[in-house]
């Protein structure tokens, strides 16, 4: 049973968009239950500007936030790490990497990088925010109550984020390249 807060960290190639989005929401929204961290496997060193503006004027406090590097949270003394939440599109394959003895799960989501037009990437920005927060709403809908890890890997896994839903608000801001190619989450084990 979960009796102390589930750390959670979410984990991208560059930890400047998707991540650090989903650490700012879960961080958020999940009270007591959990702490969230996010880093990447290649990063860049800094949060997309267009992120930052998008997070505080939606009034998170982005103080804190920053691209970091996913082996700050393999080092001694760093947070012990109960869940590692992957990111990457679906054409990337990327191992999914973080601390040994962590659950993992794998969300395929498209990354804001294959965009080059600025107004694409705040429109990308916007719906890669709306994906996550229904996801991590989702997910901590239920109470936690008398749950293990495992319980919360299975409800991270079941809610992840889909680009293909019946309104189609993402054929104009995705690339077509992944209208289709998204299945939900996967366990990934690695």
């Amino acid at each position: 049973m979960v009796h102390k807060p589930v750390h959670i960290l979410f984990l991208s190639t560059a930890n400047s968009v998707r991540s650090l989005i989903a650490e700012t929401l879960l961080r958020d929204f999940g009270g007591g239950r959990v702490r969230s961290f996010s880093a990447g496997t290649q990063p860049d060193g800094q949060m997309l500007p267009m992120v930052e503006q998008f997070l505080d004027a939606k009034g998170y406090d982005t103080a804190g936030l920053f691209s970091k590097t996913h082996k700050l949270y393999m080092e001694d003394g760093s947070p012990d790490i109960d869940l590692v939440i992957s990111m990457s599109a679906p054409d990337e394959n990327q191992p999914v990497l973080g601390p040994l003895g962590a659950l993992r799960v794998h969300w395929k989501m498209p990354s804001v990088y294959s965009l080059k037009a600025s107004s694409d990437q705040k429109t990308f920005i916007k719906a890669i925010y709306k994906q996550l927060e229904d996801s991590i709403c989702r997910a901590l809908q239920p109470s936690w109550d008398g749950l293990s890890v495992r319980d919360v890997q299975r409800l991270f896994e079941q809610v992840g984020p889909e680009t293909h839903s019946s309104d189609k608000p993402h054929k104009t801001i995705i690339p077509e390249c992944y209208i289709g190619d998204f299945s939900g989450t996967e366990l990934a084990l690695a």
